[in-house]
């Protein structure tokens, strides 16, 4: 594994793993996969029963294409204005990622958190460790349609490789942004 910065200011910044078996880091794999069509297509066809399961309401696996590609598109644009934000008008990386789990019992020193795209019941879904005080590393993401991220292999993945990437992190001394930086 290898961390990658996507951007940094003064007090937070935002990085990605770049996982040894890939080309590219985390962050710009998934945006290039959620405004890729092929990619989606095959992606709603073979989660069509999730897809269409009511949730989302009735929609068709062009307009699930279509939609996906619009917010992951604003997501993106979002994200990285956050790098150009002044003291005038800020924005912070703290406003996007939430806590993973909704009850937390404990701060941990690495936390799991969660960004959501930015439409309303959006399915997509960045996941990074928040390392203090808001240095995010993002560690992968999904397009997740069930309640539970257990409930199918795509979503456990995701969560596998955020308790994997903790791990490393710890593993490496990185429990603060000098360490990130370093």
């Amino acid at each position: 594994m290898e961390i990658v910065r996507i951007f940094e200011t003064p007090n937070q910044g935002l990085f990605s793993i770049k996982y040894e078996k890939n080309q590219t880091d985390e962050f710009d794999r998934l945006f290039d996969s959620w405004q890729d069509v092929e990619y989606l297509e095959k992606f709603f066809n073979n989660n069509k029963n999730d897809l269409t399961s009511g949730f989302f309401g009735s929609i068709s696996i062009e307009d699930a294409v279509m939609q996906t590609i619009n917010d992951a598109k604003e997501l993106q644009k979002q994200l990285l204005e956050i790098k150009d934000s002044n003291e005038l008008h800020p924005i912070f990386l703290n406003s996007y990622f939430k806590p993973l789990d909704n009850l937390r019992y404990k701060p941990d020193d690495l936390e799991r958190y969660k960004a959501y795209g930015v439409i309303n019941k959006s399915w997509i879904r960045l996941y990074a460790i928040r390392v203090p005080n808001d240095f995010f590393v993002v560690t992968g993401g999904t397009i997740k349609l069930t309640r539970a991220m257990r409930e199918r292999t795509h979503t456990q993945t995701e969560l596998d490789r955020l308790n994997s990437c903790r791990d490393f992190l710890r593993s490496q001394g990185i429990f603060d942004e000098d360490g990130l930086k370093d």
